[in-house]
């Protein structure tokens, strides 16, 4: 975002002025939608996780305080979409995700590399989505959207220590679970 939303705007906007919330929308539309698709790597689910945002925040900006940014206050409440999400169903890898980012090597690379690639992405994939909603959210966005840990705590509205020990344990979770995976172990133990 080029600049963070006014807070005059999002009162407007809760006083019912439609131009006022079109202008919320346009001005946090990109972000939102980048995060979301982050977050669930699937355009339809990605445009129901916007929709529902702004319904929730629309809903909500009566009872808002001028703290911190509103677009925090919306990737917090898109967050939580995808979190109930996830608590309801646990996704599971998309392999043709995983094979279509494997078609990417270097020229010099042999197939066998471009294989040995694809099997290690297909497996750390799938040792992130193994992980609990809470640590696989906070993994994709410190490092799929590049957050920092606190602006990770805002949206999660979890201390800084949690997702920082949340990022450690993801980590040394999803590397043993690749490892078991990639060596025939099968899926990871709960």
């Amino acid at each position: 975002m080029a600049q963070a939303v006014a807070w005059e705007l999002v009162r407007q906007a809760a006083a019912g002025q439609a131009d006022a919330r079109r202008a919320l929308v346009e001005a946090t539309l990109d972000d939102l939608w980048a995060l979301a698709m982050r977050l669930v790597r699937r355009q339809d689910e990605a445009e129901t996780i916007v929709q529902e945002t702004y319904a929730r925040a629309f809903a909500a900006l009566g009872g808002l305080t001028p703290a911190g940014r509103f677009e925090g206050f919306l990737a917090r409440v898109a967050t939580n979409l995808v979190l109930e999400r996830w608590r309801r169903r646990r996704p599971t890898a998309d392999v043709s995700e995983v094979d279509a980012a494997s078609s990417d090597a270097e020229p010099w690379q042999t197939a066998a590399d471009k294989e040995e690639h694809g099997r290690l992405l297909a497996a750390a994939w799938q040792a992130i989505q193994d992980l609990s909603p809470e640590p696989r959210a906070a993994m994709l966005l410190f490092y799929a959207q590049e957050q920092s840990c606190r602006q990770v705590a805002e949206v999660m509205d979890v201390p800084v220590g949690t997702v920082k020990t949340w990022l450690h344990r993801a980590r040394n979770q999803v590397r043993q679970d690749a490892e078991r995976i990639l060596h025939g172990s099968g899926a990871a133990q709960p």
